[in-house]
């Protein structure tokens, strides 16, 4: 091995793709250092990452076979999300005070906050004197980048006030108007604070360095590797570095044996275009920089293959060439692909399993490692997930968003209540959380739950909690442990302060409210908000946001809780727990310079990785070159070097899923050209293994056995089916057995949604009260007289009935018709009758074969005309059933309402003869629409039909092997059925039942159907 500091300077190095990296580093390194006459401890490494630090030193224990030794000094320069880059220290004993003389970096969290002030009040400026803060926080996220890309590209603020306006769009120019926050308000805030921006003293740090350096050469090892230079200060550190007496700096991947024509086509999205932008800033040549040495050096002909298949467009001209020499030389370039796999899964779920299983693979092997590297956290999450069915526990390396654990949800749904309380959505949301226990045990506290739950069913209650008690009283709902909750509830709503309190006054009343309401019978609600993983990584980032609330002006205190989600959106939880010390998750960025067994590249699709060239929302292309900037495609080249460094590994398996989130997916780019060369090469097949691994992930979630479940076909004893129907009840009969089988055998109820918003169907209900009290009251005179009564029953039943002001502007138009109309109408049905029913309840005792059955009904109206007969009449808010559905006994409720007239059911009317009845449409009615009713012998023969085709139905379920089915009808079935989730239609149709007539279902109703 030839002596690394025994070569003459500058000393660049490359570590070839496909190499374990940081295993070659440190065993060439050892030897070296030794041979330089220095002991491990006297070197200095830099690495580009804190994990590739803790790797490296992994590296050089294991090259002491087992001894005990001392690792060199490694330390990180770190990127802008990690830690504060360390300068070395001194050799003399000077320096120190230069370091101390750096003003201090301001917090992350206040600059954000900082930034975010300013933008809200720019927006107040704008948008009508409103501040919008939820977005002004994604602003100053966005404006935060802007910043560490200018201080870490060195760009003064100021260079923007160089970019003529003129020569852009307006919305450009008043983006730079905007950017003055950069160039005037932020430098001068950080000089009146004495502070420094964290990027800005990163880079301060850097130079400090390099001048240290420039005064004092040190006359001890320094290596910087690993890295690719991108930033100004980094790449001169890497200058200097390589000219000390025993420095030097090992590059990752540098592309050596590509030809020149090849080189000099290299764009930005190429993963050699950070190396080559780094070499001209070095002002070196590719042919200065010589391989590492190793041991053992062999040809790698897989990193040779994704060379050529990322060749930048304006070379490969020669793809025909490859793909012919390849198929003369076929074992050759198989080779190449010994050890790489493709899959290509249908979906994310699959693609998940496939990664599972290549997991569950490798631990099979003792000593063997694995790690899957993605940027996508949903495949990350999901693969953790898969692999606990194994009882393995795989870390990834991102953590977990704190918004999106236990504690941090807890914590916006009690923020979400608390400006909203009345709201039931809101209210069950957070009382369900398992953090919730309102003060008492958790199976009391569940029981009072359900029971809450299902009081507050329906339409939202009125305001604050007075009006959550208020409906749950009316319910009937509350008992001991419901009261216990709500006085929970309300001692935690106390602490809410009144519109005009200041943000932090609500942070803190928020915090308490939670700690409040996790409070159970035997623990505090603080030790079981703020305890495990979560609960410390919470209580550290809330107590971190202290100091820069009072910048926080909203205007609404709704918008509490939007703004406290973005506060609390950058916190990550880390987890403690041990993980498998051979399977590993990374994000591109942790993965640079490691290496596995096995390497998984997982989430290769367009957009996901590599990630769509990012817009910046405050400064165009043309003006980001202008300035200086990185272009977007930047991003995309060190992007594809991560991916050729770690696809040139011995064995790899690259993964995509075809569709995600149920839409189709495009491939990433690189997949796409290395299939186009194998194809062309005629090698796809031999790393195509989508198929094995789809039938390999089906068969995990594979029962032993798939039984047909057959339609539901319920047959309870005779005694056990209902002895009385209402005359709705009847047609539901005819439509859907199996729904009277479950409401009226089983006992089961529909429960309604929670905080239901005011519709047609309440509109309905409210109109019945308001024509049950005009209809009883005396005819007025005038057409004026009667619109004003009814407008003013309408105001009096509108709040009762959950009608509110924002659903009330809605409706105006249509009740103000519907008024105008009904006067008139109910005028002239006075002039032919008198109401004797409003809404009122009658039932008639049908003999069948022996066997008594109550039918029963609720009038809307039955008026007596002159002659004694009566006239039903049915008010309808929606499309009223049509003719046909009556004569075919679907809607029989009128008809058999006139069989319960006949038979004197209805107390205040006594027996009479039916001259009518008629559906009255009153919302939304047509101009000239027509009733849909019947009169004389046509309401007659319609009554008869309904008698016969009652007594047919209730004859045939009185057969004890009659079935309660599903839907039976198909002309008449519907995707809305209360019950069919119970009777499983939608299993039923994807095995393909037809859902039709069976067992005679069809034999009996009205009409001849």
């Amino acid at each position: 091995m030839a002596l690394i500091f025994k070569a003459p300077g500058p000393r660049y190095f490359s570590i070839a793709s496909g190499r374990p990296f940081l295993s070659d580093l440190a065993s060439g390194l050892a030897r070296a250092i030794h041979e330089a006459g220095f002991d491990l401890p006297d070197a200095t490494i830099y690495l580009p990452t804190r994990r590739a630090a803790r790797a490296l030193a992994e590296a050089f224990l294991g090259t002491a076979s087992g001894a005990a030794t001392l690792t060199p000094h490694i330390k990180a320069l770190s990127d802008i999300d990690e830690d504060e880059f360390a300068l070395d220290e001194p050799e003399t004993g000077a320096g120190f005070e230069d370091e101390l003389a750096l003003a201090p970096a301001v917090p992350s969290a206040e600059r954000r906050l900082v930034l975010a002030r300013w933008i809200a009040e720019r927006d107040k400026t704008w948008f009508d004197g409103q501040r919008r803060w939820a977005g002004a926080i994604s602003a100053a996220d966005e404006l935060g980048r802007l910043l560490d890309s200018l201080y870490t590209e060195e760009i003064p603020a100021e260079r923007l006030e160089k970019i003529v306006p003129e020569d852009l769009a307006v919305h450009w120019g008043q983006s730079l108007e905007f950017l003055k926050i950069v160039t005037e308000a932020w430098p001068d805030h950080l000089a009146a604070q004495d502070l420094l921006d964290p990027a800005a003293r990163r880079i301060a740090l850097i130079e400090l360095q390099t001048k240290r350096w420039e005064e004092t050469p040190p006359q001890k090892p320094v290596i910087i590797a690993g890295t690719t230079g991108s930033t100004p200060a980094v790449a001169r550190m890497m200058k200097l570095t390589a000219s000390f007496p025993y420095g030097c700096v090992v590059l990752p991947g540098l592309d050596l044996a590509a030809s020149p024509h090849v080189w000099a086509a290299v764009d930005e999205p190429h993963p050699q275009s950070g190396l080559k932008a780094l070499l001209d800033s070095l002002d070196i040549a590719r042919e200065d920089v010589r391989p590492w040495p190793v041991e053992r050096r062999a040809e790698n002909r897989r990193a040779a293959l994704i060379t050529v298949a990322l060749r930048p467009a304006d070379a490969s001209d020669d793809w025909r060439d490859w793909a012919e020499a390849a198929k003369a030389s076929r074992d050759d370039v198989a080779s190449a692909l010994d050890g790489l796999t493709l899959v290509e899964a249908k979906d994310e779920e699959r693609e998940a399993a496939a990664i599972a299983l290549k997991f569950r693979e490798v631990i099979e092997t003792p000593g063997r490692t694995a790690m899957l590297v993605t940027p996508d956290r949903d495949l990350a999450r999901r693969v953790a997930m898969k692999m606990r069915r194994w009882g393995v526990v795989v870390d990834d390396s991102a953590g977990a968003p704190f918004a999106n654990t236990p504690c941090g949800i807890y914590l916006r749904l009690v923020a979400r209540w608390l400006t909203d309380p009345a709201d039931p959505v809101r209210l069950m949301a957070m009382m369900d959380h398992g953090l919730f226990s309102g003060g008492a045990s958790a199976a009391d506290c569940t029981k009072a739950i359900r029971r809450m739950d299902k009081g507050l069913r329906g339409l939202k209650p009125g305001a604050g909690l007075c009006g959550v008690r208020r409906k749950l009283e009316n319910s009937g709902a509350v008992n001991e442990g419901v009261e216990r909750l709500l006085m929970s509830l309300e001692a935690a709503y106390a602490l809410w302060p009144g519109a005009d309190a200041a943000f932090s006054e609500r942070f803190e009343a928020h915090l308490a409210a939670a700690e409040s309401l996790a409070a159970s019978d035997v623990e505090t609600g603080a030790d079981r908000l703020w305890s495990g993983e979560d609960g410390d990584t919470g209580a550290a980032l809330l107590n971190n946001l202290r100091p820069g609330l009072a910048l926080i002006v909203h205007d609404e205190a709704a918008e509490y809780a939007d703004i406290f989600a973005r506060l609390i959106s950058g916190g990550t939880v880390r987890r403690r727990a041990p993980a498998h010390p051979r399977l590993s998750i990374l994000g591109p960025l942790e993965a640079r310079l490691q290496s596995a067994d096995l390497v998984i590249l997982g989430g290769l699709n367009e957009g996901v990785w590599p990630r769509d060239a990012a817009i910046d929302p405050f400064l165009s292309r043309p003006m980001r070159k202008d300035l200086g900037l990185p272009s977007p495609e930047r991003r995309i080249g060190l992007a594809a070097h991560d991916f050729a460094q770690l696809a040139a590994a011995p064995e790899v398996v690259l993964t995509r899923s075809s569709r995600s989130a149920g839409k189709p997916t495009k491939p990433s780019r690189w997949i796409v050209r290395l299939k186009n060369i194998l194809k062309g090469a005629e090698l796809l097949e031999l790393v195509e293994e989508s198929a094995e691994a789809e039938a390999l992930a089906a068969l995990l979630d594979k029962p032993r056995a798939v039984v047909a479940a057959p339609a539901p076909r319920p047959t309870p004893p005779v005694e056990a089916r209902p002895p009385s129907l209402s005359v709705t009840q009847i047609g539901t009969l005819l439509r859907d057995p199996y729904a009277i089988y479950a409401t009226k055998i089983l006992g089961l109820r529909k429960l309604n949604p929670l905080g239901e918003a005011f519709d047609q169907r309440y509109l309905g209900i409210l109109f019945h009260k308001v024509m049950e009290d005009y209809v009883a009251e005396p005819q007025l005179a005038s057409e004026a007289e009667r619109l004003a009564r009814l407008t003013e029953l309408y105001e009096n039943h509108a709040a009762d009935h959950g009608l509110d002001a924002a659903h009330e502007q809605f409706w105006r138009a249509r009740v103000s018709d519907a008024f105008r109309f009904l006067a008139d109408w109910e005028n002239a049905r006075r002039n032919i009758g008198e109401p004797v029913v409003i809404e009122g309840e009658g039932a008639a005792t049908l003999d069948i074969d022996g066997e008594s059955f109550t039918l029963t009904a609720r009038a809307d109206r039955i008026d007596r005309l002159a002659d004694g007969a009566a006239f039903i009449i049915d008010y309808k808010t929606g499309a009223p059933p049509s003719l046909d559905q009556v004569k075919t006994n679907f809607s029989p409720q009128l008809p058999l309402t006139g069989l319960i007239v006949e038979a004197g059911g209805f107390a205040d009317l006594g027996a009479a003869p039916v001259a009518g009845f008629e559906y009255v449409r009153v919302i939304s009615r047509k101009p000239d629409e027509k009733f849909a009713g019947a009169e004389g012998d046509d309401a007659t023969e319609f009554i008869e039909d309904a008698r016969d085709g009652l007594r047919e139905i209730l004859r045939h379920f009185a057969d004890a092997g009659q079935a309660y089915l599903s839907q039976p009808r198909p002309q008449f079935m519907n995707e809305f059925g209360d019950y069919d989730h119970l009777a499983r239609r939608k299993e039923r149709n994807a095995q393909g039942a037809d859902g039709g007539a069976e067992d005679g279902a069809g034999d009996f109703g009205g009409g001849g159907e």
